[in-house]
């Protein structure tokens, strides 16, 4: 007698399912690809941070004339600065509630007035805004109160070209009588305040990333925004979406290897 389908197993692939897979496998390694294209720029990223903060000397001018701007911004990226010069409480802008070590408070940010030095005055940059921590809501008055009463400082911090830099940019709100912000915004604020700086600010603080911060301090400071890159979750992720690859290719597989069904004589 004859039994249907119990021949050896043929690579005999589906047109349907051969179609369904390519725009899925390519959609797969183009996700991996970007990862790994995602590893190589974070890496370079943490490279500049690296040598711009712990490596290059605490920048205490900015009075560089010899520069082109691209020069200049890149060379103070990310560097430590120590600056002189005299704040502006006028132009204080608050930045939206956040809750800070349990408290509801505020970002203050307002321009500093760098001092002129014998070595050619302040340069491009006449003023800077700066990032001068977190106030809690109830604090805020006081703290506001203090900084008006004594405006010459010498600050310590990080310098940083300023992101979501938009210049069409305006407050959300109101509180104690200063505009806020969702975030800083030196280049919006430079249409209105002369002489500042409009893609260069100083977030104050030495505080490292992992150092115990003072809550009785008024305002936290520190960096608030630390470099926090990890180069290795790209190299997870890449292998995440090569594997699915590798899966959906032995799904494809598995479904193309089909048994002969021509009939196979069998005795008895």
């Amino acid at each position: 007698m004859t039994e249907p389908g119990t021949g050896r197993r043929v690579f005999r692939p589906r047109l349907w399912s051969t179609l369904l897979i390519i725009p899925m496998l390519a959609v797969l390694i183009a996700l991996g690809t970007w990862q790994v294209n995602r590893h190589g720029e974070t890496s370079a990223a943490l490279a500049l941070y690296h040598s711009q903060h712990d490596l290059a000397p605490t920048v205490t001018s900015l009075a560089q004339r010899d520069e082109t701007d691209d020069n200049r911004l890149h060379r103070l990226h990310f560097r430590r600065a120590t600056l002189s010069g005299t704040l502006e409480p006028k132009h204080a802008q608050l930045l939206t509630a956040r809750y800070v070590l349990g408290r509801l408070g505020y970002g203050v940010t307002m321009p500093l007035r760098l001092t002129e030095t014998n070595d050619g005055g302040a340069g491009p940059h006449a003023k800077l805004l700066v990032h001068l921590g977190r106030v809690p809501a109830d604090k805020l008055p006081d703290y506001l109160a203090t900084v008006r009463a004594d405006t010459s400082r010498t600050l310590s911090g990080r310098l940083q070209v300023a992101t979501m830099n938009r210049p069409e940019g305006k407050p959300v709100g109101e509180k104690a009588g200063l505009p806020t912000w969702r975030t800083s915004n030196p280049a919006a604020l430079a249409k209105t305040i002369e002489g500042l700086e409009p893609r260069l600010m100083l977030v104050v603080g030495e505080q490292a990333v992992g150092k115990v911060v003072d809550a009785e301090r008024i305002p936290v400071d520190g960096y608030i925004h630390p470099v926090r890159l990890t180069p290795a979750k790209h190299v997870e992720y890449a292998a995440t979406w090569y594997g699915l690859g590798v899966t959906l290719i032995a799904i494809w597989l598995a479904f193309s290897f089909r048994r002969r069904e021509d009939e196979v004589v069998v005795e008895g």
